[in-house]
Formats: C-alpha cells, structure tokens, sequence
C-alpha cells in the first residue's frame, strides 16, 4: 500500500471520528450552550465555548493519529490502520474528559438526602 494513501486513509478516519461526534452535539448544542450560557459570562463567550469546543473535537483525534503515525513507521499498513482506528477515539475521549471536567467544577449537584428521614 502506498504511503499517501495511507497517510490519507488514517487522516480520513481521524477527521470521520471528529465529525460523527460533531453530529451528536449539533443535537446537543442547545442544551450545551444552556450549560455554556450559566457558567459563562455573557452569552458571546458561550458561542465561543461551543466553537472551541467544536474545533478541539475535530483537532484532538487528528493529532493523536498523526502522532500515532509517527511511532508505527516500522509497522504494516493493516498495523498503521489498526493504530489509527485506536487512536482516533482515544483523542476524543481525551478531549471529553477534558472539557467535561472543567464544565463539571461550575455545576453543582445538590446533596443526596437520606430516605429514611
């Protein structure tokens, strides 16, 4: 398998993963900006907080796999592909984790009260 084609496959699925999970907020976007519109300031940094997000989801996976390519020169393709389909998600779920703890310090959980009381 050539080379490029290679590169372009694994480019391929970094930006498809990036794009599947962009899929998913655009129906989540109201309720992310309601979250986004409590926490921030005003409600331009809240689209603001929205597009960052947007962008980071599609960045993240891109860059795993690309730094993934990086490591694996030596292996086969279906080993390349393999790494690349590893990493894609594993950028994604770095990125979720990250903006879902620093959303996650502004919202409060009220405390559980005991059942019996």
């Amino acid at each position: 398998m050539s080379t490029y084609l290679l590169l372009l496959l694994e480019l391929l699925i970094g930006i498809g993963t990036g794009q599947r999970v962009l899929r998913v907020l655009r129906i989540l976007a109201s309720r992310l900006i309601k979250t986004l519109g409590r926490i921030c300031p005003d409600e331009e940094s809240a689209r603001f907080g929205l597009g960052y997000t947007r962008v980071t989801l599609v960045i993240a996976p891109l860059i795993l796999v690309l730094l993934m390519d990086l490591f694996s020169r030596d292996s086969t393709p279906q080993d390349s592909l393999r790494t690349a389909l590893l990493a894609s998600p594993g950028g994604l779920l770095a990125v979720l984790h990250l903006i879902g703890s620093r959303i996650g310090r502004f919202i409060t959980v009220p405390k559980h009260q005991d059942a019996r009381q």
